[in-house]
């Protein structure tokens, strides 16, 4: 398994502050696709509350949430579903075989893969034909903030450097169309 460098790390702090994410203010541009009896692979799911999320709307379609770090999945596994189920594993090298899931969707999650193209490209693999692949990634230097607090500057820069400095891209979300398409090839849609 490859191991990236987290770099907000799995803390009960962290973990804790990602359970506000729903599918309404974290995932909407996937919800016009969320249609009962669909599969979905949720990678990087953290904490899962999107993820089981998933799993109601979805059902009795099956639902897997995916995130490297046994923190994550220890708290993500909190929910039950008949339909729902959560695993520790790599994006890079999903253990499912091809055609698997109608819907795969990663959420901030790419800016923290040192190859994001190749995570992409695994979940092209796992797609079924016709599936979709949602992505959505921030871009922190895009972020604006008001009023402008000198510390927060100084805070920006400091984070800029440790995301790079672990392997990762913090303005991944103005990437995300260039990795889905390096050289021509389609993998925002299966």
């Amino acid at each position: 398994m490859t191991r990236e460098r987290y770099t907000h790390g799995h803390h009960e702090s962290v973990l804790k502050s990602h359970t506000w994410r729903t599918i309404a203010n974290s995932a909407a541009y996937l919800e016009p696709h969320l249609q009962a009896g669909l599969s979905l692979l949720d990678i990087g799911c953290g904490p899962g509350t999107i993820t089981a999320e998933f799993a109601e709307r979805l059902s009795p379609g099956k639902v897997v949430g995916l995130d490297a770090a046994p923190a994550a999945i220890e708290k993500a596994s909190a929910f039950a579903a008949v339909n729902l189920s959560f695993i520790v594993g790599d994006a890079y090298a999903l253990p499912f075989g091809d055609n698997s899931f109608d819907l795969v969707h990663a959420h901030q999650t790419l800016q923290h893969l040192a190859d994001p193209v190749a995570a992409l490209r695994e979940m092209k693999r796992v797609a079924k034909p016709g599936g979709l692949i949602a992505v959505r990634d921030v871009d922190y230097a895009g972020t604006i903030c008001f009023p402008e607090i000198p510390g927060l500057r100084v805070w920006a820069d400091v984070y800029d450097s440790v995301h790079r400095s672990n392997g990762e891209e913090p303005n991944a979300g103005r990437r995300l169309k260039a990795w889905a398409m390096p050289h021509g090839e389609i993998l925002a849609k299966a």
